[in-house]
């Protein structure tokens, strides 16, 4: 994949910012025309298709659906979601440090190691941070945003950012999770805020409160 990115990043009218190749998906944070950017995607995803096809002797389809893209409307968005692609392989058994994994933009970024990605975002970097130590420890730093992803790392993002909530009540309340979540008020409180914070509809908030219940009382 990272082969087919490199060879057609320079045929069409885009700029990759950032990128992240999973073992069932990837991420690009990617500058282009809807019209580019899809021609782009379009053959990337079927001559990958080909390729695997062709090494496992089998035919159809490797991706399901189209593809999913966001619009970064601004610098904050921008540089949040250029951390959490570099942060996706923490999702991965094993992973423990993103300088480990080799398939993403952080190495290029870090080490000044100019591959895939264009001049500009070195420029950006060079600018945003004092050095490479203060873009590593950027990327250690807490992110409420959410982003599209495949359904289950979704789920464990938003699992994530309740943890760090329910850490902030903590300290704000200076007590247990557990009694945050068995007082009614501040129950309601936490529901209200992960609705707002994760954008999601209230049956989905319970959910994501039984669960951090269960983790509280040690038998999540």
């Amino acid at each position: 994949m990272l082969n087919l990115i490199r060879e057609n990043v320079a045929k069409y009218d885009v700029e990759i910012y950032a990128y992240c190749i999973m073992p069932n998906h990837f991420h690009l944070l990617i500058k282009a025309d809807l019209k580019e950017l899809a021609s782009f995607m379009a053959i990337i995803i079927a001559d990958f298709a080909k390729y695997y096809n062709r090494k496992h002797n089998r035919v159809g389809y490797v991706f399901q659906g189209r593809y999913k893209s966001q619009c970064v409307e601004n610098i904050g968005y921008f540089w949040n979601c250029l951390r959490y692609i570099h942060n996706n392989p923490l999702n991965i058994t094993g992973v423990k440090n993103i300088m480990d994994y080799k398939h993403s933009s952080m190495r290029e970024l870090y080490y000044g190691e100019k591959d895939i990605l264009p001049e500009i975002i070195f420029q950006l970097v060079s600018k945003r941070f004092a050095d490479t130590e203060e873009f590593y420890e950027f990327h250690e730093a807490r992110c409420w945003d959410m982003f599209e992803d495949v359904t289950e790392e979704a789920w464990e993002n938003k699992l994530r950012i309740a943890r760090e909530v329910l850490e902030q009540y903590e300290k704000t309340y200076e007590t247990k999770g557990i009694e945050i979540i068995d007082y009614i008020k501040t129950k309601q409180k936490l529901k209200k805020d992960l609705i707002s914070i994760l954008r999601i509809p209230v049956r989905e908030s319970e959910e994501i409160i039984t669960v951090l219940k269960k983790e509280a009382e040690g038998t999540g």
